[in-house]
């Protein structure tokens, strides 16, 4: 690894040689070191070993930009297998919606290598499954916290309500006196219950927004 200034200086003989390796040998190792290289071009790559970063100079050549650190996947920033919400209806770049669609797990093979077939096996061979989250809500991982117990990893579940219990107060019209409650007839056939009516729409849901949840692969 070294850094050149890219100007090869006029010389002869060995010096010349020497010099132009050197300019090849920084080519090669994208300009990497402890240090900024001296001569500097615009969206020219800097290995930054010092502080393990992959520096980009910017397009006026005045500054480097820092992409991410070096030797980590994705440059440690996101990773494949990351679930993120869009605020657009397609899925943007790097990303697939997160459909529940059968994917190959060679063109998405560091997906693949994340959630492998945790959310369906595809064809069994050649394909995956990525997450369906179309018009889910997610939940937390209960990981033997107990909240949520015998979950498994990645598993769907039906809605449901905490059991709850209702209570209508019934009282007899030949009853004498004051009293609270629903009236009644005293006949024999009806019983001390009475449902009390039917509302709302065909799911439980909270306010929400509506957006595309996409993975990274």
């Amino acid at each position: 690894m070294s850094q050149h200034d890219m100007v090869i200086d006029n010389q002869a003989g060995a010096a010349f040689r020497a010099d132009l390796n050197n300019a090849l040998q920084a080519v090669a190792t994208n300009q990497s070191g402890g240090s900024a290289p001296v001569t500097t071009y615009a969206y020219q790559f800097w290995a930054d070993t010092s502080a393990g970063l992959l520096r980009m100079r910017n397009a006026a050549n005045s500054a480097w930009v820092t992409i991410g650190l070096l030797g980590v996947a994705n440059f440690g920033h996101i990773l494949p297998g990351t679930i993120v919400y869009h605020s657009k209806n397609t899925a943007p770049s790097g990303y697939l919606k997160a459909n529940g669609a059968a994917v190959s797990r060679t063109t998405y093979a560091d997906l693949f290598a994340e959630i492998g077939t945790v959310f369906g096996a595809g064809d069994g061979s050649t394909t995956f499954n990525l997450p369906e989250l179309r018009a889910e809500f997610p939940r937390g991982w209960d990981d033997s916290r107990g909240i949520d117990s015998g979950r498994v990893f990645g598993s769907f579940q039906v809605d449901a309500f905490k059991s709850h219990s209702h209570t209508l107060n019934l009282k007899n019209t030949a009853a004498s006196g004051a009293g609270s409650g629903v009236l009644r007839s005293t006949d024999t056939d009806l019983a001390d219950s009475s449902p009390v009516g039917v509302s709302g729409g065909s799911e439980t849901r909270p306010r929400n927004v509506a957006l595309l949840a996409c993975i990274k692969y």
